[in-house]
């Protein structure tokens, strides 16, 4: 579980890279690294009071693992819900209060957070000879320029902004690859029973949003090209 966890470390740094490679203004990306050092201090008097123990104990517990999986579930969707506005946005104007949804690519993502005050408990477990409060800020700034030096860097590798949404959407999907890998190492632990089953009512019900979803944006779709045809004519 641990290499999963990693593997979503890296996963949510190149996706909020990705993101920050799509800000416009400069100060957009000062107020993410502000809002990381905010996160990270904000967390240190919870992460003293965790052990090595207690890590353990949250990686092997299996329902507190599903409900990640769930989380991350939840969040790929609706990163591709604001990258479908960030898309639109690109060739015409969004009308409020639809542009509202946009202003969702300024939150830091639930994952990025998670993982980063994860790692932040075992900065602290490493005894450094400093106090923690000044450590969880030089911990917090350096993830923030290595966010912000990731995203130029993207940007000078990715100079087309479609491009760089695409990144941002694999990433995401990736994401969600990951919450299946935890679902399944959950499900094999060797206290949980094999009577784990599918809710067939629930995954009825996603897939009947998702293509109640997908005649809406088509219907939408002849409805614009239709009125198109009709300006030209």
């Amino acid at each position: 579980m641990d290499n999963i966890i990693l593997f979503l470390a890296l996963f949510s740094l190149t996706a909020t890279a990705a993101q920050v490679s799509l800000f416009r203004h400069w100060w957009q990306q000062l107020a993410l690294a502000l809002a990381i050092a905010a996160i990270t201090y904000a967390f240190y008097p919870r992460a003293i009071e965790f052990s090595s123990t207690d890590i353990e104990a949250l990686l092997a517990n299996g329902d507190a693992m599903l409900d990640m999986s769930v989380v991350l579930v939840l969040e790929a969707m609706l990163m591709l819900i604001l990258a479908l506005f960030m898309l639109r946005e690109m060739y015409t104007v969004i009308a409020f209060p639809w542009r509202a949804v946009l202003w969702l690519q300024y939150l830091p993502m639930a994952s990025a957070v998670g993982v980063l005050c994860f790692y932040q408990v075992h900065v602290y477990q490493q005894g450094l000879q400093m106090d923690f409060d000044k450590i969880a800020l030089v911990y917090g700034g350096a993830v923030a320029v290595a966010v912000v030096v990731l995203a130029w860097l993207i940007k000078l590798l990715v100079p087309m902004r479609v491009l760089r949404l695409e990144l941002k959407l694999a990433m995401h999907a990736a994401q969600i690859v990951i919450a299946v890998a935890v679902s399944v190492l959950t499900a094999t632990y060797p206290y949980r029973s094999a009577d784990i089953e599918p809710n067939l009512v629930e995954f009825a019900a996603v897939t009947a949003l998702i293509l109640v979803g997908v005649l809406v944006g088509y219907l939408r779709y002849q409805k614009k090209m239709q009125k198109l045809l009709m300006q030209e004519r």
